[in-house]
């Protein structure tokens, strides 16, 4: 897609698809990131980008989302890529049916490749990362805090010391909580809004519990729930949580990246010939079989086409492995996706966009990252039920412990 001068536009939020949204039901929109299966037309594949996916569960929850949509024969969603593949029929649905349905179910979705899903990548990549240091220097300040009670022989702190520390940890907490948790918050919220479970759920849970118990142990140390404080488990635990999410973050990042990489190998724009024999500069989704397009040094070719005037040597090692620069004259075939390193030609297109071979490796590589093999597949229908079984195992465990020890049953639900 083109690329707008400025900065990119504003995000919806989670329950808004966006006012322009309705953009991408003109078949001209949607055939940028779509490509049909079949000669008639009747079946596309179209990728989108998602934002939001966190767990096995929530891709599950946006595949039932994509696929409750009429005229949508399947939908798979990659929560490790957070790219979704729906098989949709034209004639029974429209690109906005499927964006607004996964805003419905708590998520975001923009067509691969939008800019406005790159911007709002980079943006949750420096927050992660803000949210993660923020982490990291609270949970050193509390384990600090903390080393004085595991080390020390009973009667070495008095009362007034300790009752200090557990303060500190207290405050040192807060940030943690109100700050660096609130994805997982805010992902079990959600999650418990659509009465489904989702991996933040117990993460949620347990964080929480563990600081209101730890909190009561503060301010009441002679209360039903003792005066034991996790402070250190809870700064600690979201620290690390964050941490993976952090390396899984850059690994994505870092994939999205090599196909963004390849995709700008094609350049935007191209000078095109008119009928009067001069030449206009065109987007490059505009250019059309039978098109004659002027390539100068340097630049890329735009699609695949026959040489009728110049001579140059061609870049072709992204799509063929061909380490050597190849000699093309009057009469050769050049391809989309290569590079112009020698003089101006000009080209005869005679397949363009999807068509072209380049497009059909950006479509292999886009189709694998949206893609789940058949175990993750499994693995996204037995989340939710074990999630279930591991609340209600918590609950049972605190019931069965609560008569006995309250303080005891706390630890052993968070655990």
């Amino acid at each position: 897609m083109d690329k707008p001068d400025g900065p990119a536009p504003a995000c919806p939020g989670p329950d808004d698809p966006g006012p322009d949204v309705a953009v991408l039901d003109d078949a001209e929109a949607w055939a940028e990131f779509s490509r049909p299966l079949d000669s008639d037309g009747r079946v596309w594949e179209s990728l989108l980008a998602v934002q939001g996916l966190e767990c096995p569960s929530c891709s599950l929850a946006v595949e039932q989302a994509l696929g409750a949509v009429a005229g949508v024969r399947s939908a798979c969603v990659n929560a490790a890529s957070r790219q979704a593949r729906v098989l949709w029929e034209p004639a029974r649905s429209r690109p906005s049916d499927w964006v607004a349905a996964v805003a419905r179910a708590g998520y975001r979705a923009w067509p691969a490749g939008d800019v406005r899903a790159d911007a709002q990548r980079r943006a949750d990549s420096r927050m992660l990362l803000w949210r993660w240091l923020v982490a990291g220097f609270c949970m050193m300040q509390v384990m600090m805090y903390a080393v004085p009670a595991y080390l020390a022989a009973p009667g070495e702190i008095t009362p007034q010391a300790e009752a200090l520390l557990r303060w500190a940890s207290w405050v040192l907490t807060l940030p943690v909580l109100l700050f660096s948790c609130r994805p997982f918050f805010a992902s079990a919220w959600r999650d418990l809004r659509a009465r489904r479970v989702g991996m933040d759920v117990p993460v949620a849970l347990g964080l929480l519990v563990a600081f209101i118990a730890s909190s009561v142990a503060t301010f009441d140390p002679h209360g039903a729930l003792g005066d034991e404080v996790w402070f250190d488990s809870v700064t600690m635990f979201a620290f690390f949580l964050l941490s993976a999410r952090l390396l899984e973050a850059r690994l994505r990042h870092r994939t999205a990246g090599a196909v963004e990489a390849l995709l700008s190998v094609v350049p935007q724009r191209v000078e095109r010939e008119r009928p009067d024999g001069g030449f206009e500069t065109v987007a490059a989704r505009r250019v059309r079989s039978g098109d004659r397009l002027r390539v100068r040094p340097g630049e890329g070719f735009v699609a695949d086409g026959v040489v009728e005037d110049g001579h140059t040597v061609v870049d072709e090692a992204l799509l063929t492995g061909e380490p050597r620069a190849l000699p093309r004259g009057p009469g050769d075939a050049v391809i989309a996706g290569s590079q112009n390193l020698g003089g101006s030609v000009l080209v005869r297109a005679t397949r363009t966009g999807a068509d072209t071979r380049f497009a059909g490796v950006v479509a292999l590589m886009t189709r694998a990252a949206a893609s789940k093999p058949r175990l993750a597949r499994l693995a996204d229908r037995v989340a939710a039920p074990f999630l279930w079984a591991v609340l209600l195992a918590a609950t049972g465990a605190a019931l069965w412990w609560w008569p006995q020890s309250p303080s005891h049953a706390v630890a052993v639900a968070v655990a």
